[in-house]
């Protein structure tokens, strides 16, 4: 199999990937149209901010050991430029502050709507009650 051959299996395979995770990322994002547009869009963020993560772990992964084997052939010394641990620490906890602050902001939400669902059902049973109440206007015999 030639290079183009394999190029265009691993591009056909890339592109399904990447259509079935547009799909899902979807599919997981019709219930947020129900959410107030900036809760919307900081769940969305959110959704984006860890998709990019999961990308960006196994990219690093493999930057870091292109650049070792490239070390180890050329004979010097196994480098490796990660971030301190302190770095990662601080970039571990803002990320989980804003998805914390973007799950509290989906929770608020979801129970506003549930409570606005619950009024207008109340309504609606008053009404019910109030026509089932009512006395008919039939002729009495």
């Amino acid at each position: 199999m030639s290079n183009t051959e394999n190029d265009g299996l691993v591009g056909v395979g890339a592109a399904l990937v990447g259509g079935a995770v547009r799909l899902s990322l979807t599919t997981v994002s019709i219930p947020l149209n129900l959410l107030p547009d900036g809760t919307r869009r900081r769940v969305r963020t959110a959704i984006a901010e860890a998709a990019r993560a999961i990308v960006a772990i196994h990219v690093e992964i493999s930057n870091a050991s292109e650049r070792i084997v490239d070390d180890i052939f050329s004979g010097a010394e196994p480098t490796l430029n990660l971030p301190n641990t302190d770095q990662i620490s601080e970039r571990a906890r803002a990320f989980t502050a804003r998805l914390s602050r973007a799950a509290d902001e989906f929770s608020t939400s979801i129970g506003r709507v549930a409570n606005q669902a619950v009024d207008g059902v109340e309504r609606t049973v008053a009404r019910v009650d109030e026509w089932v109440e009512k006395p008919s206007a039939a002729p009495k015999s």
